[in-house]
């Protein structure tokens, strides 16, 4: 008896003596294996992480990211993550399966849980990476949970953090001068996206959908816009990258609006990424488009 509790205690030991120091949540001598849902968040991480990181993306590029339902094997991916990081406020409805049983609460990131959240008719807006100045302040609680992981890399992950977060104000700034001169105050657009780059900004959006773009407006909401359109001096309605553009048309058609390009940047197109588009580039052609709207 005693030997076998001898042998126990030396096994217990050595394990123990194994076992990587510090603490339980840091990883030590292999990388941090991230998984983030979408782009905005694969954009920040990959910024700040570079090459320290094993970072995924569950929702791929080119499809509409509101109704993505990840297959059973991406889910069950998840569980080797370090950490996960999602948008929350209703943007990715499958977490829910998610956090709490096949990854812990406490090894994820929810970004919205640290911005100011606008409400649309009773329902939280999402869009909230739309901001600038709220990719800052999630950039930031990702780069505080990296070094969390992996402090080893602390002083990267930190100039990496400063790097991104001057161009973040650099984007805001370019919007602040490039829109203080507006003409116009409303932009129409196809579904409504837009109201964290609105309230940013000081300008209001006026859409032909809800908070998803596959909520379908009823015939009522289309004539309200077009007898809008034809009382007020409308000169564009904006149209989106992943969306479809069909009631947009009939729109335009009925009331000769031309149509513009704002990108509500959930993913990236073939095209994009093909050109080395990013969230920044993006985001300044975005810009562009809606100075023709508003300014000129």
């Amino acid at each position: 008896m005693k030997k076998i509790i001898i042998i126990f205690v030396l096994v217990i030991l050595l394990i123990t003596g194994c076992s990587p120091k510090g603490k339980p949540n840091e990883i030590v001598g292999e990388k941090p294996i991230v998984y983030v849902s979408f782009y905005p968040l694969y954009f920040l991480v990959d910024e700040i992480g570079e090459d320290n990181i094993d970072l995924k993306m569950i929702i791929p590029n080119g499809v509409d990211s509101h109704d993505y339902e990840p297959s059973m094997k991406q889910l069950k991916a998840i569980e080797e993550a370090d950490i996960f990081i999602y948008n929350g406020a209703g943007f990715e409805n499958w977490t829910e399966k998610l956090v709490g049983t096949i990854i812990d609460e406490d090894k994820t990131l929810r970004a919205s849980d640290y911005v100011k959240l606008i409400e649309i008719n009773g329902t939280f807006d999402p869009h909230i990476w739309l901001n600038p100045e709220n990719m800052n302040r999630v950039g930031e609680k990702i780069r505080d949970r990296l070094i969390s992981l992996d402090k080893d890399n602390r002083d990267e992950y930190k100039r990496n953090f400063n790097e991104l977060s001057n161009r973040l104000k650099a984007l805001d700034n370019e919007f602040i001068d490039g829109l203080k001169d507006k003409e116009k105050d409303t932009i129409l657009v196809s579904h409504s996206a837009f109201a964290y780059m609105a309230e940013r900004y000081n300008f209001q959006q006026v859409s032909v959908a809800g908070i998803s773009p596959e909520q379908e407006p009823s015939p009522r909401t289309i004539a309200n816009i077009i007898e809008m359109v034809e009382k007020e001096n409308y000169e564009y309605i904006f149209l989106e990258t992943l969306a479809n553009p069909k009631t947009v048309d009939i729109i335009a058609e009925e009331t000769n609006l031309k149509t513009l390009l704002l990108n509500p940047l959930e993913g990236l197109t073939e095209e994009e990424q093909n050109n080395g588009e990013d969230y920044i580039s993006i985001m300044e052609k975005n810009l562009i488009n809606l100075k023709k709207a508003l300014v000129e």
